[in-house]
């Protein structure tokens, strides 16, 4: 089953104690780039979470973004006073009142409403459960984000499919073609020697031997076997449960070696005008296949 690397996906979560919102995109990359945007009270989760995409993804660029509000902040933390500050304001305030000789004496009113002074400590989080409920937030992010992109997939293979089939005729055609080639150029060598030579009889061992050379030299059975064969094996990675992106990447690059050579060897014009055509299905294949895990 083919995937595609593109995909998104959405999902929230919340109790009494948390409110978290996660989202999730994948494009395509050469290997598996995770990058996360996530509070700082989700830091020490930061390996577990990679851990995680890791174990659903194999390869591509996940922009992973993690929301955790918590809920109820007054019954999970302290409000307390900032000492430190309190006290260099207090000592300012009486060199204040000292220098401009100002009368009456600082009270807690002038304290009040002096910025900072008052900090909310939040108490740290429980790790293990905190986990707990992220990891089935995750799962369902990730069971979504798979949705979209097998249902990509789906349209991917549909496209290749296509393609191969317009490859393996262009390939049926070029293996019909071949022995006419040499059958005509039997013909032109003929007609070209009797031109020259202006109706001498030749020595037919001789016109047979450069034929046979002829025909050595652009024999491309052996390519077109090779060639159906990797046609074969790509089709069958359709049907894979694991990550094929790479293995169709590899089949392309031996299919273009050897329609490369079957276009060198021939020297008919027809067969090089189905050798063009199918290198240009095999280019948007490989673009197809750039987007698949």
């Amino acid at each position: 089953m083919i995937k595609s690397m593109t995909g998104y996906a959405q999902t929230t979560f919340a109790d009494q104690q948390f409110q978290m919102t996660l989202s999730v995109k994948t494009v395509n990359n050469r290997f598996l780039d995770i990058n996360l945007r996530m509070n700082s009270a989700l830091t020490p989760l930061e390996d577990r979470i990679k851990s995680y995409v890791s174990s659903r993804l194999s390869r591509g660029r996940v922009d992973l973004s993690l929301q955790l509000i918590t809920q109820e902040k007054m019954e999970n933390g302290n409000l307390a006073v900032n000492w430190s500050l309190a006290r260099t304001y207090g000592r300012l305030l009486t060199e204040l009142k000292e220098q401009m000789q100002l009368s009456g004496s600082l009270s807690v009113t002038d304290f009040l409403s002096l910025k900072d002074l008052f900090v909310y400590e939040e108490k740290a989080l429980s790790e293990e459960a905190l986990w707990t409920k992220l990891a089935s937030a995750l799962k369902r992010l990730f069971d979504g984000l798979q949705k979209m992109r097998v249902q990509e997939g789906k349209h991917l293979s549909a496209d290749l499919v296509a393609r191969l089939k317009t490859i393996q005729q262009g390939t049926d055609l070029i293996a019909q073609k071949v022995p006419k080639v040499v059958e005509a150029y039997q013909v032109r060598l003929k007609e070209r020697i009797q031109k020259l030579t202006k109706g001498i009889e030749i020595d037919p061992a001789r016109l047979a031997q450069e034929v046979a050379i002829m025909a050595d030299r652009s024999d491309v059975s052996e390519e077109l076997t090779r060639l159906g064969s990797h046609v074969k094996q790509f089709k069958t990675l359709f049907k894979e449960t694991l990550p094929v992106g790479k293995k169709m990447e590899f089949l392309l690059q031996e299919m273009n070696r050897e329609v490369n050579t079957i276009g060198s060897k021939s020297p008919d014009s027809e067969v090089s005008h189905l050798v063009v055509g199918i290198k240009a299905e095999l280019e948007k294949i490989r673009e197809q296949v750039q987007n698949i895990e």
